[in-house]
């Protein structure tokens, strides 16, 4: 449709329709695509057509808290976490309370703080300049092993709405001159007293 509407244009020529039109009809031509696609995928997918899905009961699944998959989580890394714990005792004398952790680093709760222990970032140029933290209330801690400290934020975590507190957040963040690349639900709390969203993961993004 698109090719037929380009040849019908006031400046269609006919340099248009030998560089760019005739080899895209000839690209896109319905028969060629049957005879040499569409049929190649059917036969490989000929078994396919015969499956049957078994039944499966998920009822187990959907009863699964948050709190839960949180514990499974923590089970799951435990190792990852106790070497966390070790490495931020070793700076501050306290190993903290596993909050989260993800593909940079565990986080640690110490009081009124969060420690983000970087166990599997190994160049610090990848990590935000000690200039960026200071905007948002956070700072390194001396250790061998990267470490962020900062303010522990109270709230939940979003989903969805405020949009009033979404937009305060990205004009600060923009005043400030930093960005984020993995800004997610997941990485936002919502205060609901403040009415603020905060972020609450910083690293590498």
């Amino acid at each position: 449709g698109i090719l037929l509407a380009l040849r019908n244009r006031p400046y269609c020529h006919d340099g248009l329709i030998r560089c760019i039109i005739s080899p895209l009809e000839d690209l896109l031509k319905l028969s060629s695509w049957e005879s040499e696609v569409f049929s190649a995928i059917e036969l490989a997918f000929d078994e396919v057509k015969e499956f049957t899905a078994k039944p499966a009961d998920l009822s187990l699944v959907a009863s699964i808290s948050p709190s839960n998959l949180t514990k499974i989580r923590e089970e799951f890394h435990k190792d990852r976490i106790t070497q966390a714990k070790f490495v931020l005792s070793q700076s501050i004398g306290y190993n903290g309370t596993y909050v989260g952790l993800g593909s940079e680093g565990v986080c640690l709760q110490v009081d009124d703080k969060v420690f983000k222990v970087f166990d599997l970032v190994r160049d610090r140029e990848m990590l935000p300049p000690e200039e960026s933290l200071r905007f948002l209330n956070a700072s390194y801690i001396d250790s061998d092993t990267p470490i962020i400290a900062r303010k522990y934020y109270p709230g939940v975590t979003y989903r969805g709405g405020h949009s009033y507190a979404m937009i305060k957040l990205l004009r600060t963040w923009r005043s400030y001159g930093l960005s984020h690349t993995n800004l997610t639900p997941d990485t936002l709390v919502y205060d609901e007293n403040m009415q603020t969203l905060t972020v609450v993961d910083i690293g590498r993004d």
